[in-house]
């Protein structure tokens, strides 16, 4: 069996309310945070480009409650490294991806 390891992003999200929280989350992958109403948001960062991976699509996501589905909110276009971008959601999250980690060498197991 060959486990199979993603490229890793931290990325740096801006809440509405001013707050900066920095959030990893593999290649596809989601990372969550919830605002201080309780709303959890999901936000899944995708490689767009080969290396040095420096184009990354952020997709944003409201998260399921016990009465709504999760809901795809739009996409952020950001390049690794850049100042962050304004999500065209509500609310208004400002997106950066600072690190692009390389995925570790995969690993064979029986």
């Amino acid at each position: 069996m060959v486990a199979i390891v993603a490229a890793q992003m931290t990325m740096s999200i801006t809440l509405p309310d001013g707050q900066t929280r920095e959030l990893t989350a593999p290649e596809s992958g989601l990372a969550t945070l919830t605002l201080k109403d309780g709303t959890e948001f999901g936000f899944r960062p995708t490689i767009q480009d080969d290396r040095p991976w420096s184009k990354i699509t952020v997709a944003v996501f409201k998260m399921p409650t016990a009465t709504h589905a999760t809901q795809l909110l739009g996409e952020v276009d950001v390049k690794t490294g850049a100042t962050a971008v304004p999500s065209k959601t509500t609310p208004i999250f400002k997106v950066a991806v600072t690190k692009v980690t390389p995925p570790a060498a995969a690993t064979t197991t029986s």
